[in-house]
């Protein structure tokens, strides 16, 4: 692909030619005053937009063709699901159209959401009630984290995440991480790794802003859960920390039963290279050998400070290996690491650095050179 062509794969393509068709078929099944040929010149404006704007455009366009009058414009939204044609991002500018039109009709929008999420996710659209009518907003997802339906307990938890990503940042619950605590007490034990995976990214949200909250919840959690729940709640313990982890935090690491003070020894970090070219790979290698006479539990990860604009160093920090050190044992670890520009990471020439980290410890360290 040259620079000038566009990546086929990029996420704004799920909204196309093919939804708008969909969603006018749809619509215009159960509401034929519906102006089908008319909304479907939408498509002639998508070609330039990124995935949001698509969504935002073709909600206002349904804005635009619906009844003006919001509860009629939910229903007919909702009837035209009944058509079961419409799936997945088909929906995304249905969630958007009541998160932008619906504030003012809380019960109607909610319910409606909640229909729209077993079939696409509202994790996005409920967050603007949740800011305007926090109580009543909360009150209802409590509700529906009882949920007998998998996707409506997941947006339970989803929904109400503090710094949901591609989600507005609910600024109530970094203030008040304690609000959304009873809606992952009622889904800790969730049978569905789905709903537990959210819990655990809710939980990580929390931590960012508010670490003893979390610390002491799970704490709890693993003291109180019963056998048939320990695997559960491990789990989401492990996925929970992830973030107060590779800051090496004491407390963090000693609820998974690791000691921020492994009895070790590192052998230098070797690098394959100290001089690499965008779009190669770092190689490096390290070995660790215990000096300790019990079973040791060991987190590796790796930190590379990579070259800012301004000339400074940035951390961040990469998973490397998990692992129990056996008495005496000696382990060597590889690791390949590409340089590869990324859409999320723009890299800059100069010097850059990279370190091992063990048990939230930095052990060894290696300067090397991007060109």
């Amino acid at each position: 692909m040259t620079k000038n062509q566009e990546n086929p794969n990029a996420f704004k393509h799920f909204i196309n030619a093919d939804v708008v068709e969909r969603i006018a078929d749809s619509i215009s099944s159960v509401a034929k005053e519906f102006p089908k040929t008319k909304f479907k010149n939408v498509v002639k404006e998508l070609p330039p937009l990124e995935l949001k704007a698509r969504v935002l455009l073709i909600s206002q366009r349904l804005y635009q063709h619906l009844p003006p009058h919001f509860p009629q414009a939910v229903d007919v939204l909702l009837k035209s699901l009944k058509k079961n044609s419409l799936k997945g991002f088909d929906l995304w500018p249905y969630t958007h159209y009541v998160q932008t039109q619906g504030t003012d009709h809380l019960k109607i929008s909610l319910d409606a959401l909640r229909t729209m999420t077993l079939l696409f996710t509202s994790e996005f659209a409920v967050r603007p009630f949740l800011k305007i009518q926090t109580e009543k907003s909360l009150a209802y997802l409590i509700k529906c984290a009882k949920d007998e339906n998998v996707h409506v307990r997941r947006w339970s938890s989803e929904g109400s995440r503090p710094r949901l990503p591609w989600g507005e940042r609910l600024d109530i619950f970094i203030k008040q991480p304690q609000l959304t605590l009873p809606i992952l007490e009622l889904l800790k034990y969730d049978e569905e790794l789905y709903v537990r995976k959210s819990v655990a990214n809710h939980l990580n949200d929390i931590a960012k802003d508010n670490p003893q909250v979390v610390l002491k919840c799970l704490a709890r959690w693993n003291q109180d859960s019963p056998n048939s729940h320990r695997d559960k709640i491990t789990w989401i313990t492990r996925q929970a920390l992830r973030t107060l982890i590779k800051k090496g935090d004491t407390a963090a690491l000693k609820i998974i039963g690791v000691s921020h003070k492994a009895q070790i020894k590192v052998a230098r970090l070797k690098l394959a290279k100290k001089s690499i070219k965008v779009g190669d790979r770092l190689e490096f290698a390290v070995a660790i050998q215990s000096q300790s006479k019990k079973t040791q539990k060991l987190i590796v990860d790796y930190v590379i400070h990579h070259q800012k604009s301004g000339g400074k160093t940035s951390p961040k920090v990469f998973k490397l290996k998990t692992f129990d050190l056996q008495p005496g044992q000696s382990l060597s670890i590889t690791k390949n690491h590409s340089l590869k520009p990324v859409t999320t990471r723009k890299y800059y020439l100069g010097k850059h650095r990279v370190e091992i980290q063990i048990n939230g410890k930095i052990y060894a360290g290696e300067d090397w050179i991007l060109f």
